[in-house]
Parts: C-alpha cells; structure tokens; sequence
C-alpha cells in the first residue's frame, strides 16, 4: 500500500512534458515576438532620424566676441554662385615650374619665356622661384623693362574659349590681347638688335637655336645678326620697339 502512495505522489511531482506540437507553437509563438520587436525597433529609429531626437537640440555657434553680427554663412557654389576659379600660371615673377617670367600690371600680365642672358641681364635667378614685388610701383619698374625684351599681355582675368572653364597656364589656352613677336639683344656698345619672328621660326632652323646657346648678351645680339636682324642705335625711335615701349 506504501509503495503505492509513493508512486502516485512522485508522479504527481513530476512536471508534464511538451508534447512536440506544443513545443512546436511555442518556438513559433518567440519568432513572432522577435520579429514584432525588431520591427518596432526599426520604425523608431526611422522616427527619431526624421524628426530629430526630441530632447536634444543642435548647439548653435556664438559669434565673435569682437563682432556683433552672426557668424557668416558659408556660400555652396550652384547656378547663382558660380565655383571659384582655380589658380593658374603664371603665379610668380618666375618659376622653374612654369618657366617663363612675368610682371603684373594694368589688370593684366605680361609673360615672356627668357633665354638665361635675357634672365640675367633682368636680375631674375633662374635657378630658384621669385615672387612678384609687394608694392606695385616696383612691379611697374620691371614691367617696363620685361617689356622691352618681346613680352606679350593678357587681359585678367581672362576670357577662356567656349568649353574650356580652366586652363593651367593662360597662355595655353587664351591669345594675347597684346601680341609682340620680336627678340631683342642690347649690345654693350648700346643700342638694339631686333628681329622679327611674327612669321615663325621654320626658316631659321637651326640657327635659330643659338639664341637659346648664347652665354653673353653680345653673343646674342651676334646671333640676331647673323639672322637678318636690325640695328637701331636709339630705341626710343625704332619703329619696331614702339609696342615694347607705348602703354
């Protein structure tokens, strides 16, 4: 009779067992709450990207103790304020880079590529950068002697061709507004050789080249010469130095 109590009481303790249907519902019944959960989750996340988090608020910049007005707002470039222009050469007096010397001067430059007796006899170095002069009086000074060396002027800031936004040096892409096609040689005696290059160099080739391989300016003004160049013993009346000199 004991034995049997005993038995009964430890069935009665036992806990009952899922059945596999059961078991079944309830693992289906736990996807269905992770997958309600995670979707909450999500939309509010969606909420406070949209709308903001509501008890936080965006810290706004002071302005300038010195200043009065708020800080300025910076300008996006689009259709009614167009991207600044990049820089381009020439950026200096000279540059081994760019490798031609230039002067500033009347909203404009004036750029010539020198010979190393033309950069030399202008007290430009040629073997390092050389910035433009500070005060524009003594970049008129030296205007006014590059010029008579056969530079040529463009207008700033420059009208680029149609479709070219940007050029990396001026001269590549845009004609001069003032075009001077001479090389010059002041010989040590005074006066000036000229030569006249508007109709290109084809048939002076090579001669031409002793230009570039001269070591003084006498071996230059030799060169010019031997060329067909012509003397003139005043600059101030040659007719051909009249644009390196006229404003």
């Amino acid at each position: 009779m004991a034995s049997f109590l005993d038995e009964r009481s430890t069935k009665a303790e036992m806990p009952a067992l899922l059945t596999p249907d059961a078991e079944v519902r309830r693992t289906r019944t736990s996807k269905a709450l992770l997958t309600i959960l995670t979707l909450l989750s999500l939309a509010a996340a969606f909420y406070l990207y949209r709308k903001g988090i509501p008890f936080y608020q965006t810290p706004a910049l002071s302005p300038s103790w010195n200043d009065d007005s708020d800080w300025p707002i910076p300008k996006i470039p689009g259709p009614d304020l167009p991207a600044p222009v990049e820089p381009f050469e020439p950026l200096k007096r000279y540059s081994l880079d760019y490798g031609k010397v230039a002067c500033w001067q009347d909203h404009g430059v004036w750029i010539k590529e020198l010979t190393p007796v033309e950069m030399s006899s202008l007290g430009v170095n040629r073997f390092r950068d050389t910035d433009r002069a500070l005060e524009q009086a003594d970049e008129d000074a030296f205007c006014t002697r590059l010029r008579i060396h056969g530079a040529s002027f463009w207008e700033l800031p420059p009208h680029w061709p149609e479709h070219v936004s940007w050029c990396e040096a001026i001269d590549d892409c845009v004609k001069p507004t003032k075009n001077v096609s001479l090389e010059v040689g002041f010989p040590a005696s005074g006066g000036v050789w000229m030569l006249d290059t508007s109709q290109g160099w084809d048939g002076w080739y090579p001669k031409i080249l002793g230009l570039r391989n001269a070591l003084t300016m006498d071996e230059r003004c030799e060169v010019i010469k031997d060329l067909g160049g012509r003397f003139c013993e005043d600059i101030q009346v040659c007719p051909e130095m009249a644009a390196l000199l006229g404003p």
